[in-house]
């Protein structure tokens, strides 16, 4: 923590009110919208003297609850975040548990430049993402998923950037001993009829579907698995159709966001078409068609409605919070 007493030129923080003041702040503001209305029939407005007066007395109040309220609404944004870096840990932990088997000893020159090339996609370095994507075949059976690969592998799926995450999907299928091609995504399809590796494979295919890989035989593999009776398939399922990233799926994951009963399976079918899948700028404002009108469905729960407003506000960049009229002419002047 950093130095906490004053040191010259700085300012002294002003004194928090307590309970009682904020208390009585409000009452004022209360009474203050209730001032009886002058004989025109229109509201009073307060002089200019008793307006600076009142805002004057009660400043280091409203300065509070004003800061307060702001603190309310980032720690909120915060746990949002958190929560989907949390739910993707777990994915990769999974992933990493359950891979395949068979794998050959590791050669510590090409873990290094796994690990330094995943790095430098991570970090934005110029030509890292295609330095990968053309080593990234040598490593397969030769290297190996490591608490550090997993940090970097999660963060670049998160990247901005299309073509970082595209590669980050291609050097966790090669550190996980997939080779991109049909023989790799014939040894996936096996690995699903294993309950232990299913939840790992259904997210690979959709990895191995990604990079061009049959991914119309990757998408009904996982679809098959959209009814399980275990939700926590379900959701990789939903994952696994949101990193395939083609167009058919949106309308599945927005089907499974209106209607899968598990609110985990309905949070990450959402998030899929908003941000977190792989899916272009085009494709997201297609699922935003949908999105539009979903903002005050009443047929969705509350917690579904403040998904939809938030799934917008990744695609959008905006915050209209649940004014769905402001939704849809955004979405109106920016097709």
């Amino acid at each position: 923590m950093g130095d906490l007493t004053l040191k010259p030129g700085s300012e002294v923080a002003a004194p928090k009110p307590s309970e009682a003041e904020v208390g009585q702040a409000l009452v004022e503001i209360e009474q203050a919208s209730k001032a009886a209305p002058i004989q025109n029939g229109g509201a009073a407005p307060p002089s200019a003297s008793l307006q600076q007066s009142w805002f004057s007395r009660n400043l280091p109040v409203l300065s509070f609850v004003l800061v307060a309220l702001t603190m309310v609404a980032t720690i909120s944004w915060l746990a949002h975040r958190v929560a989907k870096q949390l739910q993707i840990s777990n994915a990769l932990q999974v992933n990493r548990t359950s891979r395949a088997s068979g794998r050959s000893s590791t050669d510590p020159a090409l873990q290094a430049q796994a690990e330094e090339l995943l790095a430098g996609v991570v970090a934005g370095s110029p030509g890292a993402a295609d330095e990968l994507m053309a080593q990234s075949s040598r490593w397969t059976g030769k290297t190996q998923r490591t608490p550090k690969t997993d940090q970097l592998i999660g963060a670049g799926i998160n990247l901005k950037d299309m073509h970082a995450r595209e590669a980050t999907l291609q050097a966790q299928l090669a550190l996980d001993g997939v080779p991109l091609d049909q023989g790799g995504f014939e040894m996936l399809e096996g690995q699903t009829a294993d309950r232990q590796r299913r939840q790992w494979a259904l997210w690979s295919l959709g990895e191995i579907g990604n990079r061009g890989v049959d991914p119309v035989h990757a998408a009904k593999i996982i679809d098959a698995y959209l009814g399980d009776p275990d939700a926590n398939v379900r959701t990789v399922a939903v994952q696994g159709l949101a990193l395939l990233g083609t167009d058919e799926t949106i309308p599945t994951l927005e089907d499974r966001f209106r209607n899968d009963p598990s609110p985990a399976v309905q949070e990450q079918a959402i998030c899929g078409v908003a941000e977190s899948g792989m899916y272009t700028r085009a494709q997201r404002m297609v699922a935003a068609a949908s999105l539009v009108g979903w903002v005050d469905d009443s047929t969705l729960s509350q917690q579904q409605r403040a998904w939809v407003v938030q799934a917008l506000g990744d695609i959008s960049g905006k915050n209209f919070g649940s004014d769905s009229t402001a939704w849809r002419s955004w979405y109106d002047s920016s097709r």
